[in-house]
């Protein structure tokens, strides 16, 4: 699985503090702010042909909460790093021709562009703070001991918590900080479940799954390990319960020869980072794995070698050649409507991928959980894309003029700007 690079990982946190705090500025995080938009924007323009710049500027406020003031500049950023070529009329934008490529090189070129920007101390410390939260909770006393002043942490876990990419919860006596944009679900519950297990022990256990995304969860009780990697009886049992108490809600598959068999995924990217569009997408996707996890772990007689490689061919042939165990194997999908079971002869049935742009999207997203860890695209929220395509009078019909006017939150700034500011204007006053 390819490791994340410190360029990436600055542009995805980047685009997480700007999603979750939306419209509310912070007068501090001006260039997490740009970066953030400018992820955002890119991701969902990628693949489009030429956009008219009202268009795109009334679908960027109104999808993604970019301000009309600000989307200029966030589109000539875009160009200054080879994502857009724009089409103007002296300093008028009037057309923008998406050249955005795709997913890694998009977060580690932007990532270059921040480094260029010299993010601040309180960007800096948002960053890391957000980052560890990212792969485990941290009790509240470590968030002091990352070498910031004390003032200046609180103001970041006070931002964090208005932007909904920080909870601070109490739970046996410890005050324990969470990131809802991969725990957005059951927040207490995996909160108890830090405070009685230790952080370290459910990061360990989350990041075995993501490297064995779909392992069915009797295959780790009976070998005790993932991957290699042995697993203590109470790791196992911290596995368990996170399955059992939804927080990570796997699948089930039911054969006559395996029984009932539940399937484990890390939980789903949180409300920041998955849209709304995307959560069907997503459960297809997570039981499109598990079928081919049930052939692979679980087999009747013959098992799948390559899990990676039978989702492949699914997608490029449209369907999985008969086999005497796919009735059961992929029945789920077809309650999902993925796909249909042909029957041939016998026990023998085909299984046939229905034709639709979401199911080809899930299967895309099941072959990043085989083979990367991690779903990729499920941030785009798919409406801005059709609303742009459709065009300026379409978003305008839609948004309504209310909401062409919509007001923008703002988090008060820090003292010692307040007395920078109250210096500067003392000095005019006589």
């Amino acid at each position: 699985m390819s490791e994340i690079t410190k360029r990436q990982e600055v542009s995805l946190r980047c685009h997480d503090i700007a999603s979750g705090l939306s419209r509310t500025d912070v007068v501090d995080y001006e260039n997490i702010s740009e970066v953030g938009l400018m992820v955002r924007l890119a991701l969902h323009i990628r693949g489009l042909s030429a956009i008219p710049f009202q268009t795109l500027k009334l679908a960027a406020h109104h999808f993604l909460n970019i301000p009309p003031l600000l989307c200029g500049n966030i589109v000539t950023s875009l160009a200054e790093i080879g994502f857009v070529k724009i089409d103007s009329e002296g300093k008028t934008i009037k057309t923008v021709i998406p050249t955005v490529p795709y997913y890694e090189d998009l977060y580690e070129n932007v990532g270059e562009y921040a480094e260029l920007k010299s993010l601040n101390e309180p960007e800096e410390l948002a960053i890391s703070i957000l980052k560890r939260l990212t792969s485990s909770p941290m009790s509240l006393d470590t968030a002091f001991n990352l070498g910031a002043e004390r003032s200046l942490v609180e103001r970041s876990l006070l931002i964090g918590q208005t932007g909904n990419y920080i909870n601070q919860k109490r739970c046996r006596g410890k005050d324990i900080l969470i990131s809802p944009i991969y725990f957005s679900e059951n927040i207490d519950v995996y909160t108890d479940l830090v405070a009685k297990s230790g952080a370290k022990n459910v990061q360990k256990v989350l990041k075995l799954i993501e490297q064995a995304q779909g392992i069915p969860l009797h295959i780790i009780e009976s070998r005790k390990e993932i991957n290699g990697v042995s697993l203590s009886d109470e790791e196992i049992n911290l596995l368990k319960s996170l399955a059992y108490d939804s927080v990570i809600k796997p699948p089930s598959i039911i054969t006559s020869h395996a029984g009932s068999q539940y399937f484990l995924f890390t939980p789903k990217p949180g409300s920041v980072r998955l849209s709304p569009t995307k959560k069907e997408i997503f459960e297809k996707a997570m039981a499109l794995v598990s079928a081919v996890r049930q052939g692979q772990y679980l087999p009747k007689q013959y098992a799948i070698r390559s899990p990676y490689a039978i989702l492949n061919k699914l997608k490029t042939a449209y369907v999985i050649k008969a086999n005497t165990e796919a009735a059961e194997q992929y029945k789920q999908l077809t309650f999902l409507k993925v796909g249909s079971l042909v029957h041939i002869s016998g026990n023998w049935h085909e299984f046939h991928l229905i034709d639709t742009e979401e199911n080809l999207q899930a299967l895309d997203i099941a072959l990043d959980l085989v083979n990367v860890g991690r779903a990729q695209g499920m941030e785009i929220d798919d409406n801005m894309t059709l609303s742009i395509e459709k065009g300026q009078t379409y978003i305008e019909s839609l948004i309504g003029s209310q909401n062409l006017m919509k007001e923008r939150g703002k988090v008060d700034i820090s003292e010692e700007h307040e007395e920078e500011i109250a210096d500067l204007f003392l000095k005019g006053v006589h």
